[in-house]
């Protein structure tokens, strides 16, 4: 081999050195920075909050007044017929209360209207009808007639008579129905005096109260025929 042909082989050698890289990765690609690939993966969604629609309220409605009419009040055979074979006929006389007047009527009264009625010999009774503001007043006002028949004050027995509450009890009729009756006796010191019956029925519809108030010698309107004015007064409110 001749001194140039040396000389070239070392030179081409060089050169074959220079191109090569550390690892195998060409040298015009060592610093490139890899690529990245963006995400596909959708983003969660979110419901919508359900809205739920306001109800308006609903408007309380009051009731309406009652008021008073004469074809409320009972009449002279309605009384004959729930009580027959007494004559009971209506009357222009007072009827007197034997619990006093606020066993008849409370406080607050708007309006009010009255019948009473007679079998012309010593039996009487009454029908007071009264008109209050509101149902909430009509309800004070029967409470305290109620009360008030209850321990009816105003029934003072002689010295030689004594009293006692022998019917109390309510019945489905109205917003509220009462009887009482109160029946005043002679004690055994007085042998030859007459008793006393003296029932009541309280009956409330909306703001109006009734009462029926009787009285006579001897035990009274028998209880079962009380009871049918009581449910015919009652009918009469409507």
């Amino acid at each position: 081999m001749t001194a140039a042909a040396g000389l070239l082989g070392v030179a081409l050698g060089l050169v074959a050195c220079g191109n090569e890289a550390t690892g195998g990765t060409p040298a015009g690609n060592a610093g490139t920075t890899p690529s990245v690939t963006p995400s596909t993966t959708p983003e969660r969604s979110v419901p919508e909050p359900v809205k739920t629609p306001t109800m308006a309220p609903t408007p309380t409605t009051k009731p309406a007044a009652v008021q008073l009419r004469t074809s409320m009040l009972l009449t002279g055979p309605d009384v004959a017929k729930a009580d027959p074979n007494r004559g009971w006929i209506t009357t222009t006389g007072s009827a007197d209360p034997i619990c006093g007047p606020s066993s008849i009527r409370g406080d607050g009264v708007r309006g009010s209207l009255n019948r009473n009625f007679t079998t012309e010999l010593d039996a009487s009774g009454g029908q007071w009808l009264t008109r209050y503001d509101d149902v909430r007043a009509a309800k004070a006002a029967y409470d305290k007639i109620v009360a008030t028949i209850k321990s009816c004050k105003a029934l003072d027995p002689a010295p030689t008579h004594a009293r006692k509450l022998t019917e109390n009890r309510t019945l489905p009729l109205g917003d509220a129905t009462a009887i009482l009756r109160w029946y005043d006796y002679p004690l055994p010191s007085d042998p030859g005096s007459e008793p006393g019956g003296f029932p009541y029925a309280v009956t409330r519809k909306g703001n109006v109260v009734s009462v029926l108030a009787f009285r006579e010698m001897g035990d009274g309107v028998a209880p079962a025929n009380f009871e049918k004015l009581t449910r015919a007064a009652a009918a009469r409110l409507g």
